[in-house]
């Protein structure tokens, strides 16, 4: 009993903390004139007759340039300082969610009136009629006219293999484990000045590029909803393959004075994408900086006929203790039939992925190369 009193408490005081923080930004955002509502809308994915639709309405958010997909590094904006740097990452964080918003969802089959919830969000499923495999446009609208496009991308029902990848440390150095140096790359760094693992994005492109079905990818992270559009840039400017990101939110929640844990999360997401793909079989590539090798192993182990492969990053520097755990549940799990594999680069992986049959060997120098 004491227990939940205790707790319940604690969820009273993070949520009172959370709204009076949101009011004095709502008084602070009146004052600059940009207390008006708009929509954020994120990456959505779906079946021919299923799709996710997300996004969440906020007031305070500043306007974000679309990603900069091919242009040469010489035409790209110059370099701000690192106090407008600062400005605008805090700008993500620093906005007013507003709970019940009806937002209009258009897809094939008519409009649908959505509800954002308690903390601003929409997350829509919504049953459609037969739409083409693909990447498709999906109008989301307020009351007030304020509208904006999501894309989504239709997963092909014949495609068989899917990639699930982490974020941070997985495809960009984030420093996620050394809390300064994660704050430095997400507060004060430029998205093009954001170093990615390298031969990773070569590698993701062989993976989708592989003959059959196009291979739909997932990017799945504890990074907080807010960084959404950073992600997004980063991934086109980088030359990954586009694909839904399934982030958090950064706050404490309605439920409970923290925010989902990792393993909560993309545990969840996984099975998740398993149960609206039914003919998909997925390959879940992490680091060692947190919890992805005991994350990944026990979906391998729920799911052997599901998951192909486990690729897991060495993260460095890490103790020889961590290490050898780390090679002793690879093995663990690579003996219940899911490979799993501790690696130090890109190259490994795309090697292993040849061997069975995942990506063209063909590909291999592209990677090196990368």
């Amino acid at each position: 009993m004491g227990d939940t009193r205790m707790r319940t408490a604690a969820v009273r005081a993070a949520i009172l903390t959370e709204d009076l923080v949101q009011s004095v930004v709502l008084i602070a955002l009146r004052i600059r004139g940009r207390h008006h509502p708009m929509i954020v809308p994120f990456i959505g994915h779906g079946t021919t007759n299923r799709v996710r639709v997300g996004a969440r309405v906020v007031r305070g958010r500043p306007g974000v340039a679309a990603p900069a997909v091919g242009v040469p590094a010489a035409e790209l904006p110059s370099r701000r300082s690192r106090q407008a740097v600062l400005r605008s990452s805090l700008a993500r964080f620093l906005t007013v969610e507003i709970a019940g918003a009806g937002v209009t969802v258009s897809v094939p089959g008519g409009p649908r009136l959505v509800h954002s919830d308690p903390d601003g969000y929409v997350d829509a499923v919504l049953d459609v009629p037969a739409m083409e495999p693909g990447w498709h446009e999906v109008g989301l609208a307020l009351r007030d006219g304020v509208a904006v496009t999501a894309q989504v991308h239709v997963v092909d029902p014949e495609s068989r293999i899917g990639l699930v990848s982490d974020v941070d440390d997985t495809i960009v150095e984030t420093g996620l484990s050394r809390g300064l140096e994660f704050l430095r790359a997400t507060l004060l760094t430029e998205v093009r000045d954001r170093t990615p693992l390298p031969g990773a994005a070569a590698l993701y492109r062989a993976f989708v590029a592989a003959p059959g079905p196009a291979r739909p990818v997932f990017y799945l992270s504890t990074s907080p909803w807010n960084l959404h559009e950073m992600l997004l840039e980063f991934i086109a400017l980088r030359r990954f393959p586009l694909g839904p990101l399934l982030l958090t939110d950064w706050g404490p929640p309605r439920s409970g004075p923290f925010r989902i844990g990792a393993q909560e999360h993309k545990t969840g997401v996984v099975r998740r994408l398993l149960d609206e793909h039914p003919g998909l079989r997925l390959v879940l590539v992490g680091d060692s900086g947190q919890a992805d090798p005991q994350i990944y192993a026990q979906l391998a182990r729920e799911h052997p006929h599901r998951i192909i492969a486990v690729y897991i990053r060495r993260v460095r520097p890490s103790s020889a203790r961590r290490m050898a755990e780390l090679d002793a549940l690879a093995a663990e799990v690579t003996a219940v039939g899911v490979p799993m594999l501790a690696v130090d680069d890109s190259v490994q992986i795309a090697e292993h992925a040849a061997t069975i049959g995942l990506l063209d060997p063909a590909a291999l120098a592209e990677v090196r190369a990368g």
